[in-house]
Order: C-alpha cells, then sequence, then structure tokens
C-alpha cells in the first residue's frame, strides 16, 4: 500500500501477526487504524509519513516496533505502548511534531538513537524504570520538554541525546551514569 493517497482507513484482518515494511508508508490520507490483537510486529517504515494519523492504539499482543515505523506521523499526538514491546526501532517516532505526551513500556531497556528526535510538542515522557541505554540524539529538538527523571537503572546517555530541548530546566541523573556523551544536553 506504499503512497496509496486516497485510502483513509484500514482494518487489519484478526489473522496478520507481521506488519512488513514500508506496509503503508507516505499514505499520507490514512486517518483512522485498526490494528488486530494477533499483531506481533510492526515493521520497519510501516506507518511512515502517514501524516494525517492521530492516534493509534498499539495491541497489547506487539513486541518490536521498527525502525522510523512512525516517522514524521506529523498529526500524532498521543500514544502508549504496551509493556508487551520489548523493542523500539531507531528514528520510530523521529519528526512527529504534535505527539505531546508517550507512555514507554517497563519492558524497555534501550532508547535507540533519534527514536524521539524532532518531536517538538512533546511535553511529558516517563522513561521507565528498566531503561539502561539513552542513546544519540534520542530526544534531540524536543523543545517542549520541561523536566526529566532519569531512572536509577540507566548507565548511559548518548551523545545530543537532549539536544535543542530548549525548555528542560529540571534534569535529574543518578549516579548509576557511568557516560554522559559530548553535547547530550
Amino acid at each position: 500500500f506504499i503512497k496509496c493517497t486516497s485510502l483513509t482507513q484500514i482494518t487489519i484482518p484478526p489473522n496478520v501477526r507481521i506488519l512488513q515494511e514500508y506496509s503503508f508508508c507516505e499514505c499520507s490520507s490514512l486517518t483512522d487504524i485498526i490494528l488486530p490483537s494477533s499483531l506481533k510486529s510492526i515493521g520497519d517504515n510501516a506507518f511512515k509519513k502517514c501524516s494525517l494519523i492521530e492516534k493509534i492504539i498499539i495491541p497489547p499482543s506487539v513486541t518490536h516496533i521498527g525502525v522510523e515505523a512512525f516517522e514524521e506521523c506529523t498529526s500524532l499526538t498521543q500514544l502508549d505502548i504496551p509493556s508487551s514491546v520489548t523493542a523500539i526501532g531507531g528514528a520510530a517516532f523521529f519528526g512527529c511534531s504534535s505527539l505531546k505526551q508517550i507512555t514507554l513500556p517497563s519492558s524497555l531497556e534501550t532508547i535507540e538513537e533519534n527514536t524521539f528526535s524532532g518531536c517538538s510538542s512533546l511535553a511529558y515522557i516517563s522513561l521507565p524504570s528498566s531503561l539502561k541505554l539513552i542513546k544519540e540524539n534520542a530526544f534531540k529538538g524536543c523543545s517542549s520538554l520541561g523536566s526529566l527523571s532519569i531512572p536509577s537503572s540507566v548507565t548511559s546517555i548518548g551523545k545530543n541525546a537532549f539536544y535543542e530541548c530548549y525548555l528542560l530546566t529540571n534534569v535529574l541523573i543518578p549516579p548509576s551514569v557511568e557516560s554522559i556523551g559530548e553535547g547530550a544536553f
């Protein structure tokens, strides 16, 4: 369905377990998506540049969200990622400029490169206590983020991880952090 620019809604049938790479990439009129409870994986670039999606409910069966899966979904405002998700690919939500809040799963150990980079409306994020690594550019350009509590499980904060987070006024860095990359804040 790549570049099906007239497609406005889709219901994925209940037997689908994997959405492959680029499944609905650049479906610029897509507003409504219903994902089945059987879904295990959302592939790389699956909904990239679906600029009219405002909300998506990720079923609790999903364990993996691919690289750039929701990149530049510029109308996406809220997202709850279920606790079943153990891996979120790099740049998965890159450029989701309307995303205001996100709940990350308690099982997540790594925030990959550019995962939330350019989410300029993101004002609140709760980092899970399982988190160990915040990689390069993870929250770069999250210019509405005001405060942040880094869990005591985190050992590394990557280069430019919070670069251009202009409203960030309060950051608690725990003693578990062994490495802070260049330009991290």
